[in-house]
């Protein structure tokens, strides 16, 4: 484990375990491992394990039961506001259910009940609404928001100095607040290095949200896995859009694949949805998937879709998102403002590939 300067090694330790207990990952009894196999762990004595949980109990971190171990606290809620309001786009999925089933579990757990508020931008609007912090109710402790693009960071901004904020997803240039998002970095480059142990090396890289975070840190994990495997990536291959207009969708990806020896063999979608609209088009157009062109997608947003259509997809647990969201919330409760600014959560969630008849099979020639 890296070294900070300026903390001592138990410190170090106690926040590495902080970060695990706001990502959940002590399960719903919430036991942490004993002394010994964290001394194991961390390659320290037992007294540095111990000086760690003590600061852990403290914070009010952990409750430590004698012949029982040190399990994760969660705190009553305060007196006073006690409603968390999670504000997200109008809809439906998959992936939000798991969100809100994840928040609402450790939320309500806690005492606090949980509001969601659909938002839709305003027709013609430039910017991805936020809930101006004036105007919210006055039982609101916390609020998490899932940020699209772009998004008004100035209010944003406003919004995070006014209440505990977390974002979920991603998070916004210009705004230091706390954030869970998924490991795209590790996502993109697992997907990418995938297709290369399948024999391809022309292997195109396509998006419709090109100034995403999300997205970039794919793209930044698909440019990692070739350089990793000393493969080159061609820029010609790839299509970057803003927006998926399908006409000139049509026009872009027929140009791309008639280029001979010069087309891809593979194209890696930024996301499921990318990814059903390339099949579409395919399907129009007589190109064979996987025997004539690999694709995968990101996300397993619709798992039965995507099962369905055998695509490759990497997958993201949105529950572990919602209850890594509470965590910090709750966390933030009994924090003053300037305590809660001065340094931001950045809780990265972990993702896994599944490899399904989509990019299979032999390499097309």
């Amino acid at each position: 484990m890296p070294r900070a300067n300026h903390l001592f090694q138990y410190q170090e330790i106690a926040q590495e375990l902080k970060e695990q207990i706001l990502r959940g990952e002590f399960g719903v009894e919430g036991r942490l491992p004993s002394e010994r196999a964290l001394g194991i762990r961390f390659e320290v004595q037992r007294n540095t394990i111990r000086q760690a949980l003590e600061l852990l109990e403290k914070e009010g971190q952990i409750l430590t039961q004698e012949k029982r171990g040190s399990f994760v606290r969660v705190p009553p809620s305060a007196p006073g506001p006690d409603t968390f309001l999670v504000n997200i786009h109008r809809g439906s999925s998959a992936n939000l259910t798991h969100l809100m089933e994840g928040f609402s579990h450790i939320s309500e757990q806690a005492g606090y009940r949980v509001r969601r508020r659909n938002t839709d931008p305003a027709r013609g609007a430039a910017l991805d609404h936020v809930p101006d912090p004036d105007r919210l109710p006055e039982d609101t402790a916390g609020v998490v928001l899932w940020p699209q693009n772009p998004t008004d960071a100035e209010m944003l901004g406003k919004l995070n100095r006014a209440i505990p904020l977390v974002l979920v997803d991603r998070r916004v240039l210009g705004v230091s607040a706390d954030s869970v998002r998924f490991d795209d970095l590790a996502g993109g480059q697992m997907i990418t290095e995938h297709l290369l142990s399948q024999g391809h090396r022309r292997i195109a890289f396509l998006t419709d949200d090109v100034f995403a975070e999300t997205v970039q840190n794919r793209w930044h994990g698909y440019v990692l896995a070739h350089e990793t495997n000393d493969v080159p990536v061609d820029p010609r291959l790839n299509l970057l859009f803003h927006g998926i207009d399908v006409p000139f969708f049509g026009v872009a990806m027929r140009h791309q694949l008639s280029q001979g020896k010069l087309s891809p063999t593979a194209i890696v979608c930024s996301n499921d949805l990318v990814a059903f609209t390339l099949l579409r088009f395919l399907h129009d157009e007589g190109i064979r998937v996987p025997d004539d062109l690999a694709v995968t997608g990101y996300g397993n947003s619709i798992p039965d879709y995507t099962e369905a259509m055998t695509l490759t997809t990497v997958d993201q647990p949105f529950y572990e998102v919602g209850t890594a969201a509470a965590r910090i919330l709750i966390d933030r409760m009994g924090q003053s403002t300037p305590e809660r600014l001065r340094a931001a959560h950045d809780i990265t969630i972990p993702v896994r590939l599944i490899v399904r008849a989509s990019s299979t099979g032999s390499v097309p020639k």
